[in-house]
């Protein structure tokens, strides 16, 4: 043993501990350091409030006299006053020093705060009257957010703010601690990784649990979770993702997405095989197991796409060929190697097997790069660690993997290994730099029962059913740690919490603790006792900041100055916004009434008071342009905004991938319906009837199992059969043998004559005209792809007063009878679709239909157009839409009605339908 030993206790220490430090001490020279926030003696001292409680138990015995203090330190400095108490009331002889205590002479709020504490002194109600003005001393603020997002973007304002005005403040001096550093850290990296030039604050996160920063260890944690799990879709693909694993077996991005595709093909949703479903005391069935979806896999890439009937009663699917069978091969690999892992990791094992197979894992999955290998080797030693450990505390018995998972990830994010000091703005959890002096200190996140935390003692838990003094209590140490965190901050003292709901702007409590400081501090801050005068002195605490960033209160010089930003770009975007906008819109007659329905919903940054994003036309098109398909024609007005954008911009709007299905399905979907529709129309059509088409239908993937499934594929086999028989009546007629068709028209344009031209191959033609069909129930994009392909054939044909068209779908059909006019309506379409080359037209399929189906009413075209709450469905939602329109007041004006009439309006003396 040494001969002089220092330890430096936290506010947190047993009494059994110190049982053993005490006899510790009688065989080396011992000296134990205690940080004392109160150089008076207040180890007897209660919050004032809890006289009266004290007082209605009081049994006359002399330990009842209690003293009162310094409210903060009474409340938040129970753990050490419990600590220091039993360390100077202890048996022996020890010496004890008292050490030195300094006051903070700066003269700001945060040193009265501390130097009341210091001297066991009460603040009382307008003490600090000269101290408070709203913008004056700022040493402790609250700052109120909407979401963790918006505290960071305003700390990041306000730091700047400070390293402006101090100019011997570096990044080194701020310390910001959050209660869940796990789920701030990606947003830390988005706000302050993202701020560049001037902006840019020097950061770090430190003390983040290993388990997540270390690759090698963090893909090993989600494989043993992935083991003991019910092997979902999502989970397994999460897991092909990791690098680590990826690299092994040659997954690239390329390959990743082709997989992703391959388990929404075969129809893959959980579990390995039969014998892991029925390992969870579930039926055993193959379907929508990996197993399942393998083979329907290997099927696709043995037979062609379409086969005539089953084979082993699945059909093929993916469709893999050429080199994707390499990844197709490393996918089957890597399956096969987890299934065999899930059996064997399934039986308990002792330590040493448990390191062996671990091991035998890193190196038959794995496969680390240069810059992964010193991680790879901590995860190594990590597991060997576990296995002493193991076996040092005695493990002989065969233990499950759960016990190994939960060991491995504790040893992993062992808080030994916290956070440390930066030379940046270190950011860390709230107890890893505890103590620590700093000239800024910031706490964020103190919202609600986020700290101290609301944790319930377990029902084995001794300590909380017989506490006595010393005891180490959650609640009291988080307390005392907010209290080290105040007396730590040198010069400010900031904390910020989410006070407004993000969705409604409703307010929200915050910590306690923030609570109880307010209320001790208001009323010194307050020369009076009115509510104005505390709300006067509150705001010299409180500053509530907007929802957005890009506020017009956070660039407005006549603002608060704690709101202002540094965000030059939401600067400009806002000046921009405030400049007087060139309205565009033609006036129109119909404006959005008051009858329209109370609950449409209302977007707080609607596009109609944004710049627009089409100021004026785009130049007209060039001569390539002028030369398009039938196909074309019917794209561009199903969605000429999505047409103008995609085709003439170049410009797409990514949508976010939906993400991969874990559960079988229960009942059918939209998509599974017209993907079975498309597959077994054939077959109907070829006569194939009974159980041979139920087989069919139930070798794919479109409907669930059991009694539920199979009586809405039973229902849905007798509409479809319906759906075809009505088909095979109509197109008994042969077709006429294919026919390319061109149609030239003339335009003028500044003085000069364009020639355009449309062409089609008409390869559906029967002697009486076309028969179209659609297994869906008939909708807008329908009638406008049925009358399309209606003029086109009536403008080429040479004897058009015999051209109708037939259009079938789930629902019923429509019929467009010949239309003598075909070629001029078609002309003028086509100057719709030029004009929507340079410029967003306001047609909109649906809408437009509703208004003209509905006689020319605009409410039937609002309500189609606008989206609810109980029709969130509205072309309004559409992305496209909104960019393209963005500063458009009113879309559904004047050039609306016109489009309307000239699309559908022309239609409807052609069209018979019965159910209109």
């Amino acid at each position: 043993l040494p001969e002089v030993a220092h330890v430096f206790c936290l506010p947190t220490i047993p009494p059994l501990y110190l049982d053993l430090l005490r006899k510790l001490g009688r065989w080396i020279d011992l000296r134990l350091y205690l940080l004392n926030p109160c150089q008076e003696y207040w180890f007897d001292i209660v919050d004032r409030r809890r006289l009266g409680y004290l007082a209605a138990r009081n049994d006359g015995s002399p330990h009842d006299h209690h003293e009162v203090g310094n409210r903060l330190l009474a409340s938040w400095g129970k753990q050490t006053q419990a600590l220091m108490d039993l360390v100077l009331n202890s048996e022996g002889d020890e010496a004890i020093a008292d050490g030195e205590f300094h006051a903070n002479t700066s003269g700001s709020l945060l040193a009265e705060v501390q130097n009341a504490v210091l001297d066991l002194e009460e603040i009382v109600p307008g003490q600090l009257v000269a101290i408070g003005a709203p913008g004056g001393d700022r040493s402790v603020e609250v700052h109120v957010c909407h979401s963790m997002t918006r505290e960071l973007e305003v700390l990041h304002d306000q730091l700047l703010a400070m390293f402006a005005g101090t100019p011997s403040l570096s990044p080194a001096d701020v310390l910001v601690v959050t209660p869940d550093l796990k789920a701030a850290a990606p947003l830390i990296d988005a706000v302050f990784g993202n701020a560049q030039g001037a902006r840019h604050v020097p950061f770090a996160v430190t003390g983040r649990a290993r388990s997540s920063l270390n690759i090698p260890a963090r893909t090993l944690m989600l494989l043993l979770e992935l083991l003991s799990s019910r092997f979902a879709a999502s989970a397994v693909f999460h897991l092909l993702q990791q690098p680590v694993i990826a690299r092994r077996f040659g997954f690239g991005e390329d390959e990743l997405v082709r997989i992703r595709d391959w388990i929404t093909d075969a129809g893959i949703r959980w579990g390995t095989d039969a014998a892991h479903r029925a390992s969870l005391d579930l039926p055993a069935q193959d379907r929508y197991s990996f197993s399942d979806g393998l083979s329907r896999l290997f099927l696709g890439y043995a037979l062609p796409d379409q086969v005539d009937s089953p084979w082993e009663e699945r059909l093929p699917a993916g469709a893999a060929e050429g080199s994707e069978t390499a990844t197709l091969g490393s996918f089957s690999d890597l399956l096969e190697r987890l299934a065999g892992l899930q059996v064997e990791f399934s039986r308990p094992k002792s330590a040493e097997s448990w390191h062996a197979a671990l091991l035998g894992v890193l190196d038959a999955l794995f496969e680390p790069a240069a810059e992964e290998l010193e991680d790879f080797r901590e995860l190594r030693a990590s597991l060997a660690e576990l296995r002493d450990t193991m076996e040092r505390g005695g493990v002989s018995d065969v233990v499950p993997l759960e016990v190994v998972r939960a060991a491995l990830e504790a040893l992993l994010d062992d808080p030994a290994r916290g956070g440390v000091p930066t030379g940046s703005v270190t950011f860390s959890s709230m107890s890893s730099l505890r103590g620590l002096p700093y000239r800024v200190i910031c706490v964020i996140g103190l919202n609600d029962g986020a700290f101290p935390t609301r944790v319930a003692p377990s029902e084995f838990d001794l300590l909380a059913l017989s506490y006595r003094r010393g005891d180490r209590q959650r609640r009291l140490d988080e307390r005392t740690l907010f209290l080290d965190l105040l007396l730590a901050a040198r010069e400010r003292f900031y904390l910020s919490y989410t006070g407004r709901s993000i969705r409604d702007n409703a307010l929200l409590p915050p910590s306690v603790l923030i609570a109880e400081l307010l209320d001790w501090l208001v009323p010194a801050l307050a020369a009076e006792t009115d509510p104005a005068q505390l709300a006067l002195a509150r705001s010299c605490l409180v500053v509530e900041h907007p929802l957005q960033a890009f506020s017009t209160s956070s660039f407005d010089v006549s603002s608060d100055l704690r709101l202002r930003s540094f965000r030059r770009d939401y600067c400009d975007a806002v000046r921009a916004s405030l400049q007087p906008q060139l309205v565009t819109d033609e006036a129109t007659d119909h404006e959005f009434s008051a009858d329209v329905d109370d609950d449409l919903t209302q977007d707080d940054s609607s596009s109609a008071t944004m710049p627009f994003f089409f100021p004026a036309p785009l130049p007209a098109p060039g001569s390539e342009w002028h030369e398009l398909s039938l196909e074309s024609l019917i794209r561009f007005f199903r969605h000429p905004c999505r047409f103008l954008l995609r085709e003439r911009v170049q410009l797409t709007l990514l949508a976010a991938d939906e993400s991969l299905a874990d559960d079988e399905p229960f009942l059918p979907d939209f998509p599974g319906r017209q993907a079975m529709a498309e597959r077994l129309l054939p077959q109907l059509m070829r006569g194939i009837r009974g159980d041979a088409l139920r087989t069919y239908a139930l070798a794919g993937l479109e409907y669930p199992v059991g009694a539920l499934g199979q009586a809405s594929l039973d229902r849905e086999l007798v509409q479809l059969a319906g759906f075809a028989d009505e088909l095979a009546r109509a197109t008994q007629a042969p077709c006429l043998p294919p026919h390319h068709a061109v149609l030239d028209f003339e335009f003028e344009s500044a003085g000069q004559s364009e020639l355009w031209r449309i062409s089609s191959e008409m390869n559906a033609l029967r002697s009486g005209g076309m028969v179209l069909h659609r297994y869906d129930d008939t909708r807008a994009v329908d009638y406008l792809e049925g009358w399309l392909g209606h003029l086109f054939m009536c403008a080429a044909a040479d004897d058009a007063a015999m051209m109708e068209t037939l259009w079938i779908s789930r629902d019923g059909s429509f019929r467009l009878h010949p239309c003598a006019d075909a070629r001029n309506i078609l002309h003028e379409l086509l100057g719709l679709y030029r004009q929507g080359l340079s410029e967003p037209i306001h047609f909109f399929p649906k809408s437009a239909w509703s208004y003209i189906a509905a006689d020319q009413s605009m409410s039937k075209a609002r309500a189609s157009w606008l989206s609810t709450r109980d029709r969130p469905w509205g072309e309004d939602k559409d992305a496209y839409y909104r960019l393209a329109l963005r500063g458009v007041a009113n879309p559904l004006d004047a050039g609306f009605e016109r489009c309307a009439h000239l699309v559908f309006g022309s239609m409807m003396s052609c069209l018979e339908d019965a159910r209109l």
